[in-house]
């Protein structure tokens, strides 16, 4: 039982890890700004079980040294209303490649990597 764990779980905790590192690497090659909702659109699926998918599809435009860029595709649970400012992180050389709500989810991949990194080091001693 405790080399299945560990042929399940360290594996799985080596990809967070991974992940974990690309997040901070863009971390530290991007800069904070902020950006000006230009839309939001309300998307709702229903499953072959009756569950409703809702996510709002969001489209933002923001300035870097005076150039305009304006970015989409956005799927978040939250109602950002059109015209209010949202905080982003865009990359310094590629102000195209921009991540909108960045620290939510980079604390949301610690904490899982943390947790799979445990299990799995629990799981193997």
């Amino acid at each position: 039982m405790k080399l299945l764990l560990s042929v399940i779980l360290v594996p799985f905790a080596s990809l967070l890890g991974l992940l974990l590192a690309y997040k901070l690497a863009f971390l530290c090659v991007s800069r904070r700004g902020t950006a000006t909702v230009a839309m939001a659109a309300l998307h709702q699926n229903e499953d072959t079980e009756g569950y409703v998918n809702r996510y709002h599809l969001i489209s933002i435009r923001f300035d870097v040294d005076g150039r305009n860029y304006e970015a989409g595709g956005f799927k978040e649970l939250v109602d950002y209303p059109v015209g209010s400012e949202v905080p982003i992180r865009y990359r310094r050389s590629n102000p195209q490649d921009v991540h909108l709500g960045y620290w939510s989810s980079l604390w949301t991949l610690c904490v899982a990597a943390c947790i799979f990194v445990s299990a799995a080091w629990f799981a193997v001693n």
